[in-house]
């Protein structure tokens, strides 16, 4: 994705507002910080910055289906109740969100589904040929 002049502009707001909550260059002390110390505050900063948008992104794109397909046999599954926290340790910090888990009766397993309808590397925005079946998104279930 490539941000737009006003997405740039608003992260440049942004930064200027990270810069006052930082303070100036200098320890209490009036030492002045040096390259290293002010490097490893910003990537601190960028790092919780990036966790918690990516944290926020990825919670939206999550979406309770009514049934799913086990990966396994292909048989419609449903819901096995409650979501579950899943959680993901990445490159920037920890990213949680809440995702359905489903169970195949036929196969007798549990299992989040991977086919790119909820969760990361969704696919959310794409239907099925002929528009699946209950208006569900991803692949029809054999």
């Amino acid at each position: 994705m490539s941000l737009s002049g006003e997405q740039r502009r608003r992260v440049a707001d942004l930064t200027r507002e990270l810069y006052e909550i930082l303070g100036n260059s200098v320890h209490s002390d009036g030492r002045p910080m040096t390259f290293s110390e002010l490097e490893d505050e910003c990537i601190e900063v960028g790092d919780l910055l990036t966790a918690a948008v990516l944290q926020q992104r990825v919670a939206e794109r999550s979406i309770r289906e009514e049934a799913s397909c086990c990966p396994g046999c292909g048989q419609e599954c449903t819901p096995l109740g409650e979501d579950e926290a899943r959680v993901l340790q990445t490159d920037r910090g920890e990213v949680a969100w809440m995702e359905s888990a489903y169970q195949c009766s036929r196969c007798r397993r549990n299992f989040f589904p991977s086919d790119g309808r909820i969760g990361p590397g969704s696919g959310r925005h794409s239907e099925p040929a002929g528009g699946g079946e209950n208006g569900l998104l991803g692949s029809v279930c054999r």
